[in-house]
């Protein structure tokens, strides 16, 4: 039976694992290189080689643990940056709408007209499709679906302008938590 490496580093840092097979192989690869080697530049081919040996002594198995919730640590720093940047756009979308009512100006009135339109034409859709469908020819049922789809897309943003979005900050600030327990 020839030795996994993938399995190997499955195990002993799983979400290092997980990120070679993706969009953020690259940063796993640094890691590490950094880890295993003592070498940050290593290429994906010297990783997998150091893997490959099927000899990790236990220091390195504790370097990788730690890198892993360095790692995990890091891309949940990202993610709450992200959504504080999102938060922050927000925000500033409806202290702008705030200032413009404040002021008189017919401007205000834009986002409060857009959030009815789209919230009217969701629910006139759900009506068409549930409610009528059956009396649609289906050309125009078609038509509906595909702006019912649309409008599903607009509607999260307009609960998420008026009521503001916390789903994504609660998971950054789980994240961090679990992270920040399992080191003490």
């Amino acid at each position: 039976m020839a030795f996994d490496w993938k399995e190997t580093l499955q195990s002993v840092a799983p979400g290092l694992a997980t990120a070679l097979g993706g969009p953020l192989a690259g940063a796993a690869v640094k890691v590490l290189g950094e880890k295993l080697l003592g070498k940050p530049e290593a290429s994906e081919d010297e990783v997998v080689a150091a893997l490959s040996n099927g000899s990790l002594t236990g220091e390195q198995i504790t370097a990788l643990k730690v890198a892993e919730q360095n790692f995990t640590l890091e891309m949940a720093r990202i993610d709450a940056a992200t959504e504080s940047t999102l938060l922050a756009d927000t925000a500033s979308a409806r202290a702008q709408t705030a200032d413009l009512a404040r002021s008189g100006s017919v401007i205000a009135w834009g986002a409060p007209l857009v959030s009815i339109l789209v919230i009217g034409g969701y629910f006139l859709c759900i009506w068409l499709l549930f409610v009528r469908g059956d009396d649609l020819p289906d050309n125009l049922a078609q038509l509906v679906s595909i702006m019912f789809g649309a409008l599903q897309l607009g509607f999260g943003q307009v609960i998420n302008y008026w009521l503001g979005s916390s789903a994504g900050s609660k998971k950054s600030g789980d994240a961090i938590r679990a992270i920040a327990t399992r080191k003490s």
